[in-house]
């Protein structure tokens, strides 16, 4: 089974109710989506609505 792309992930989850689960640098969270999608696992990077904003 090859690894899930990133444009992949996001077409399977367009449309799906999505939370945020994880927390980090923009790094770190690449590096896990990555393992996610190497895993056969669909995962996004992202910003929740507001998020960040101090």
């Amino acid at each position: 089974m090859s690894d899930l792309t990133a444009a992949a992930a996001a077409e399977m989850l367009e449309g799906l109710p999505l939370v945020p689960a994880m927390a980090g640098s923009i790094p770190e969270m690449k590096a896990l989506r990555d393992r996610c999608l190497a895993a056969g696992i669909p995962a996004l990077v992202g910003c929740p609505p507001g998020g960040g904003k101090g």
